[in-house]
């Protein structure tokens, strides 16, 4: 016998399916679309315009749409690996306009089709020659779409296109033979605008907060770092040694792969925050009771990079006839950085006061010769 919280528990998930109004779907996908118009996220704006578009004719809107509610896994599966597989471009790029073009037909199609022209799109959509069903080919062909997304994350590491891959799974969940309309449609394709929101949002939020190349906080992030500092913290400035002379010399490929190798060994620095200034330029926040210990943790990176070697790949200077090193040869090189550290006084200075001072000591880092720390 199924005692009676058990039996509630069961019920749940289906009693919360059933309750779901059926305009949340749309309405969480419509959200998701205005972000992604607002962000200029294209390829993003693209899919969930075919989810809205999906969500809306699942819950019966417009009323033509009802009794074709076949439309979605017809049409929607092959527009949506479309959006996947485009390259991110302006929204109104000719491919983009293509598959615009492709949607309002879909659309056309799934409200003012003739009964008989509705009848042959309906036994060829989406794979009609196969012997599964239409739904389950529907949920495979957007697991692939899911699957292009999700192969740009791991290739590119955008954060968008690991949502787009959570969006395209919700999506194939819903158009799946189990799901079949109602309470369990409605709820993946819920998630599914939940999920294009947050995804959108965070991307945002990296794009103006986190530097590309290093993946560390940026300027912006600092400024806001420093609006927030109070108590007893330090600010140490660091710079890349030589670093305008490396690029002219090897190339600005062989400089990023120069800045990245330096953040990676300035990113876990104890009990400091490492911002990407500018440039060739970090700064490096010490808050509370570490930043009596910044200078220590800050000599030991300095050695670390020291010790360091970066295998990079030179681009000849076209400036530079005679240069030895040909393009693509690979070699290793050596780099090291300059540092100025400030903390805080009994004066109370500022965050803006303290960084100026890190700024000078880091100048005078680099007239006694580089690869040196010096403290304000």
């Amino acid at each position: 016998m199924v005692a009676p919280d058990r039996r509630y528990r069961e019920r749940m998930p289906e009693a919360l399916t059933q309750t779901l109004p059926p305009f949340i779907a749309p309405l969480a996908n419509l959200v998701a679309l205005l972000l992604a118009i607002g962000f200029r996220r294209n390829r993003a704006v693209l899919i969930l315009l075919v989810l809205a578009l999906s969500a809306a004719a699942w819950a019966g809107y417009p009323a033509a749409v009802v009794g074709r509610e076949d439309a979605v896994p017809m049409f929607a599966p092959w527009l949506l690996l479309a959006a996947a597989a485009l390259p991110e471009r302006g929204l109104f790029a000719r491919r983009n306009l293509v598959l615009l073009a492709a949607i309002a037909i879909a659309v056309w199609l799934s409200v003012a089709a003739p009964v008989h022209v509705w009848s042959a799109l309906h036994a060829a959509f989406p794979l009609g020659a196969l012997p599964w069903s239409a739904r389950a080919i529907a949920s495979g062909l957007i697991v692939i779409a899911a699957a292009l997304c999700l192969l740009r994350w791991v290739l590119g590491g955008a954060a968008m296109e690991a949502g787009l891959a959570v969006v395209l799974a919700c999506a194939a969940i819903a158009v799946l033979p189990v799901a079949h309309g109602g309470g369990p449609t409605t709820l993946a394709l819920l998630v599914a605008g939940a999920a294009a929101v947050l995804a959108v949002l965070y991307a945002s939020f990296r794009m103006a907060f986190i530097d590309t190349l290093s993946g560390l906080p940026n300027r912006r992030a600092l400024d806001e770092a420093l609006a927030r500092l109070s108590g007893n913290y330090a600010i140490a400035m660091i710079d890349i040694d030589h670093f305008k002379r490396f690029n002219d010399s090897h190339g600005h490929d062989a400089g990023d792969l120069v800045l990245k190798a330096v953040a990676a060994q300035l990113r876990d620095l104890r009990g400091g925050r490492v911002f990407r200034f500018g440039g060739e330029e970090f700064c490096v926040l010490f808050g509370g009771a570490h930043s009596r210990g910044a200078a220590a943790v800050l000599e030991a990176a300095r050695a670390r990079v020291e010790q360091m070697r970066v295998r990079i790949r030179s681009a000849p200077n076209p400036r530079r006839r005679s240069q030895a090193i040909r393009k693509n040869e690979a070699s290793d090189v050596r780099v090291t950085i300059s540092i100025g550290l400030a903390a805080r006084d009994a004066g109370g200075r500022s965050p803006g006061e303290v960084l100026k001072s890190a700024d000078q000591a880091l100048y005078r880092a680099k007239g006694k010769g580089r690869n040196d720390l010096v403290i304000a």
